[in-house]
């Protein structure tokens, strides 16, 4: 679940903006995080969802800021309580992990299911995990299918792979080879080795059936 810095680009501002917020992003992705949160802030002071849990990102992380992960929480609590789906994935994260507030099993889930329903990737793919692994959740493979398949249409790199491999195995999912490579073919251009060899395997043991 780690890598890239996931930002909060989703819902528009509540109130009148009083600072560039695509200045902040541009700033952000070019790592003057100084700059970003110059932008972000007054946008965050005045109700801004998206500008919330980019702030929240910046204080989790200890981007410029010093880290503070109270601070993180209460910034991400804001942003989602506007229904901003990002903020709450990562209120799930903090919860599941403990960061800034007690480990709660149970509200890590109740966010993550909020945010996988608000459509964001990273939640419906820590869903459709827990519904394949049956943590936290009856072990429910179409669900686990249902979600990955939400999460990789939204350019989730590992749903990709875990889609290919339910279309593969033909859990949750009819049995279906050429769904199954593309998904991996997906994941595999994305950089996930995992997704190589498996549709390596899988080409190597179509040839072998043909030959049959």
């Amino acid at each position: 679940m780690g890598g890239a810095v996931a930002l909060c680009l989703m819902i528009p501002a509540a109130v009148p903006l009083i600072a560039d917020d695509a200045a902040g992003m541009k700033a952000f992705k070019a790592g003057e995080y100084q700059k970003a949160f110059k932008e972000w802030k007054p946008l965050a002071d005045k109700g801004d969802a998206n500008a919330e849990c980019n702030l929240g990102i910046m204080f989790l992380k200890g981007l410029w800021v010093d880290r503070d992960q109270g601070e993180a929480f209460r910034l991400f609590e804001l942003s989602a309580d506007q229904g901003n789906a990002q903020a709450e994935y990562q209120l799930a994260q903090m919860y599941a992990k403990g960061w800034g507030v007690p480990q709660s099993d149970s509200a890590a889930l109740m966010w993550t299911q909020r945010a996988a329903q608000g459509g964001d990737a990273d939640g419906a793919n820590r869903l459709a995990w827990l519904y394949d692994e049956g943590y936290g959740v009856q072990k429910d493979p179409k669900q686990a299918a249902y979600y990955y398949s939400l999460a990789a249409a939204k350019g989730n790199v590992d749903a990709a792979f875990s889609l290919g491999l339910a279309y593969e195995r033909g859990s949750g999912v009819r049995k279906d080879n050429v769904e199954a490579a593309k998904w991996l073919k997906l994941a595999a251009a994305a950089g996930n080795t995992r997704a190589q060899e498996e549709l390596t395997a899988l080409e190597q043991r179509e040839q072998l059936a043909k030959k049959k």
